[in-house]
Parts: structure tokens; C-alpha cells; sequence
């Protein structure tokens, strides 16, 4: 491997040693901010290789292959950087999260330090599934991401504090997401195995080769495709390989849920976009009109589910189901230009929007379990991640009401919200691909998002009657989830009134 090579591959190896610092850094001082601490540098050492990696690829070549096994370019870099920041917004809240919840004057107190090892952990998986360029580097970097996801999701099980209802749904969630995720795995074994028989090849561009030559057999490469395509759309969680995602979102840790839903699906529409421009995967009808089922089917179910919903976490889920169908819709429109800009930039709004909505619940999670924990002792406090939970809480926390109106706002599409001008984006790459029937879907299941956003922003500005329930009032956040709502609501706020500087950045890729 030459210099060039191993200083394209410089994020993953900053990802890499911060995880060994982090493994001896705990084997000899166990100490929950020094954890954080370590893993939030980790993650800044990583952002920053990627601006020096992307600015070498700048004077030099476009792009590097690393051996046969990962290919890095300004687009796998700029996706490196959306999640790695991603990450560290999930630092931020974890570490909110865990201080609420682990007791360190307990004897049996439990160190919440393996977090962060296996966020990193999550994160090198992310990170080398963006620059997959082979079977090889695809299939490792994918079961790094979710063997690490596991104990994440039953994280809760951990903390000293949790109340039991927590613990237990924290833990149904990890094994759920264990045993589908195992079931996704096989299918996309069994797809990859079928395309090496009929291709001979496991690099994306053997495959590719073999695909235009049309030899082997091309129904049996036809059908491993479809079998990898359906062990995606479980990662991605589109209708009908969804069950899972409304109850891992609930249970896990809030934190965690953020992760899975930003990180998670962010890596995998990244790699899904790299394997399809290059094997020309639109070119086969049957894919694409599968996807095309799948979108439609995800933005109306999604949709019309979440209006049943009384829970903010599962309602965001179904809210996650619906949008990843509106971003298969900019993707379907082929291998141009804008239709790589309209799935990048729809990714960015839904990364912002989605940490934005899921800091504020885990947020007002952990301040109403610290107020609550005074005064009961047999962990039944109220649910906060109820709809009713959220009553009037213009009135108690508007800094907090006035964060999660912007989100849920930019989830619906309105003006001056980065999620208006992504939905401008989808809308546009329909129109441009003629897309007429998914653009009808995507038309009404907008409409029903709509309904159901509004709903929970008028319980915020209602007031409530009742009395105050455990923990509603005395809303306290730390200055860092202050500081990271802060950012992410500039974020949204100046990209939807100024879109042109990150439409400029994303054109330039």
C-alpha cells in the first residue's frame, strides 16, 4: 500500500487508534467525562483528516482506490463528514443521557464508558461502509456497524437509575433488532453468494464488467441483487421490511434511537447510491420498479401509521419510515447529476432534523427522570415521551418548545426550513424523471405528515389543566444540550434561508 493510499484512508485510521486509546484509557482509569472527552477528540481528529484528505484529492486525482476494497472521493468524504458530526451530537447527548442515569456512589454502579468505545466502534463502520468498493469491505463494515448497535439498543439495561420499564423496553429492543438484523444478514449473504456465482467477481467494478457483458447467467445475478437489495430495505427500514423500527426506536436509549436513525441509514443510502451509479443498476427495471414499490409503500403507511401514534419516539419513527421513501424518490430518477444532488441534500435535512427532534425528547427524557427520581423510589414515574407529556411545554421550556417546532416544521416541509427546500429538491427530481405516481404519493403523504407535526405542536402550546406530573416542571438541560440544540437549529434555520452555500458544496462533489 503506498503513502497516497494510507493517507486516503487517514479518518479510518484517526476512528481506529482513538478506539485503542480509548480500550487502555479505560483498562486503567475508569472515569465516565474522560470518556467523553477522549471520544469527542476522536471525532474531531477524524473531521479535520477528512478536510485534509479532500483537500489532496483536490490538487491531486479525484479519487483513490485503496486496493481492491475501498474507494475514497469527495463524495465518500463529505458523507464521512455529515455522520462524523452526526456522531458527535450523539456524544453530547449520550453523555446527558448516562449522567442522568448512572449513580456513581452506588457499590454495584456500572461504568458507562463502553459506550463510547462502541460508538466509535459504530462510527469505523460507518466511515468504511461510505468508501466500500468491494463485497469484502461492504459486508465488514456492515456487521461492524450492527454487532456494535446491539448492545447499544439494551444500553438502558445498564444504568443504575433506569427506571424498569425502561430497562425492559431497552432490552426488547436489542434482541428484536438482533434477531431481524440476523435474518437481513442471511438474505444479503445468500444475494452476495448468487452474484459472485454469476458474476465471478466481488469488487463493484468485476461486477459491473460482468453485468454489461450480460454473461453467467444474468437472471441468477438479477435475483442475488434483489435478494441484497431486500437486506438494505431492512436496513433502511422501507415498507414492508419496517416491523422492526417502531418498537427498537421506542425502547432504545434516545441517543441510541438518534444514531440508528441518522447514522445508520445515513451510511447506507451513501453506499446504495456508490453501488448503483457504478454496476448502472437503474438501467434494470426490475430494481428500480421494486424500489419504486417500496417508496410509496413507506411514504403512505409510514404516514398513516404515525397518525395513530401517541408516542413522540414511535411517531418519529414512522415520521424516519416516510422520508426515506421521499429520498428514494430523488434517487430513482437514475445516475445524473441532480439526482445525486437532491439525495445528498435531502440526507443533510433529514440528518439535521432528526438529531434536532430526538435531542429535544432525550433532553426533556432526562431532565423529567433527574426531577422525578426526588420524590418516587419504585421507578413509575410518568412516561415522558408521551404526546401528553408535551402539554404546555411552550409555557414551562420555550426554548425547548421553540427547538422542536423548528424541527418538526422542517420535517413537514415548510418555508424557511432546510426541510422545505429538500422536499423542493424531491418534487424537482420527480418532475425531471417524470415520476408522476410517486409524485402523487409523495403529495398526499406530505399532506399526512403535516396533520400529525401540527397536532404536537399545538399540545406544545396548549396549556394543561391538570396538575403537573412528576417531572414536568423545572425543565433543566446541561449548557452542552443547550449549546448542540443551539447549533442544530442555526444549522436548519440557515440552510433553509440560505441553501445556495451547501447546494454550491454538494454540486462541487
Amino acid at each position: 500500500m503506498s503513502a497516497q493510499e494510507v493517507h486516503a484512508i487517514l479518518p479510518l485510521l484517526v476512528l481506529s487508534g482513538g478506539i485503542v486509546i480509548l480500550l487502555l484509557q479505560v483498562s486503567f482509569w475508569r472515569g465516565h467525562r474522560a470518556a467523553a472527552v477522549t471520544t469527542l477528540i476522536t471525532l474531531a481528529a477524524a473531521i479535520y483528516a477528512c478536510f485534509q484528505v479532500a483537500a489532496a484529492l483536490s490538487r491531486g486525482v479525484g479519487s483513490i482506490e485503496v486496493t481492491t476494497l475501498l474507494l475514497v472521493d469527495h463524495t465518500a468524504l463529505f458523507f464521512c463528514l455529515l455522520l462524523l458530526l452526526a456522531a458527535v451530537a450523539v456524544a453530547v447527548l449520550g453523555f446527558s443521557y448516562l449522567q442522568r442515569r448512572c449513580d456513581p456512589a452506588s457499590r454495584a454502579a456500572s461504568y458507562p464508558e463502553e459506550f463510547y468505545i462502541l460508538l466509535l466502534l459504530v462510527m469505523l463502520g460507518a466511515v468504511t461502509l461510505v468508501c466500500a468498493n468491494h463485497f469484502a469491505s461492504f459486508f465488514l463494515a456492515l456487521e461492524l456497524m450492527s454487532l456494535a448497535l446491539y448492545p447499544m439498543l439494551g444500553f438502558a439495561v445498564t444504568g443504575d437509575l433506569s427506571p424498569r420499564r425502561d430497562q425492559m423496553h431497552s432490552l426488547e429492543s436489542g434482541i428484536k433488532y438482533l434477531l431481524l438484523s440476523a435474518l437481513s444478514t442471511a438474505l444479503g449473504l445468500f444475494g452476495i453468494a448468487l452474484i459472485y456465482s454469476a458474476s465471478g467477481a466481488l469488487d463493484f467494478g468485476g461486477i459491473a464488467a460482468a453485468l454489461a457483458r450480460a454473461q453467467a447467467g444474468p437472471s441468477l445475478l438479477l435475483a442475488g441483487l434483489t435478494l441484497l437489495l431486500i437486506a438494505v430495505a431492512f436496513k433502511l427500514s422501507l415498507v414492508p421490511f419496517h416491523i422492526w423500527t417502531p418498537d427498537v426506536y421506542q425502547g432504545a436509549p434516545t441517543p441510541v434511537t438518534a444514531l440508528i436513525a441518522t447514522v445508520g441509514k445515513g451510511a447506507v443510502v451513501a453506499l446504495l447510491l456508490r453501488f448503483f451509479a457504478q454496476l448502472d443498476l437503474f438501467a434494470l427495471p426490475t430494481l428500480t420498479g421494486l424500489l419504486a414499490i417500496m417508496a410509496v409503500a413507506s411514504m403512505l403507511v409510514g404516514n398513516l401509521l404515525a397518525l395513530m401514534q401517541d408516542n413522540v419516539k414511535r411517531l418519529l419513527a414512522y415520521s424516519s419510515i416516510a422520508h426515506i421513501g421521499y429520498l428514494i424518490v430523488a434517487f430513482l430518477i437514475g445516475n445524473s447529476a441532480f439526482g445525486s444532488e437532491a439525495v445528498i441534500y435531502y440526507l443533510v435535512a433529514y440528518v439535521i432534523t432528526t438529531l434536532g427532534a430526538f435531542a429535544v425528547v432525550g433532553l426533556v427524557a432526562d431532565s423529567a427522570l433527574a426531577a422525578g427520581s426526588a420524590r418516587t423510589t419504585d421507578n413509575t414515574l410518568d412516561d415522558p415521551f408521551q404526546c401528553d407529556f408535551y402539554r404546555g411545554l411552550l409555557w414551562r421550556a420555550p426554548w425547548l418548545a421553540c427547538c422542536l417546532a423548528a424541527m418538526l416544521l422542517s420535517l413537514a416541509g415548510i418555508p424557511l426550513t432546510i426541510g422545505f427546500i429538500g422536499k423542493f429538491y424531491i418534487f424537482a427530481a420527480g418532475v425531471q424523471g417524470q415520476l408522476w405516481l410517486l409524485l402523487a404519493a409523495v403529495v398526499l403523504g406530505s399532506a399526512l405528515g403535516l396533520y400529525y407535526y401540527l397536532r404536537l405542536l399545538l399540545t406544545m402550546v396548549q396549556r394543561d389543566p391538570q396538575p403537573a406530573a412528576a417531572g414536568a416542571n423545572g425543565i433543566s438541560i446541561a449548557a452542552s444540550g443547550q449549546l448542540l440544540l443551539f447549533f442544530l437549529t442555526a444549522a436548519l434555520l440557515l440552510f433553509g434561508i440560505f441553501p445556495q452555500v451547501l447546494i454550491n458544496w454538494i454540486s462541487a462533489l
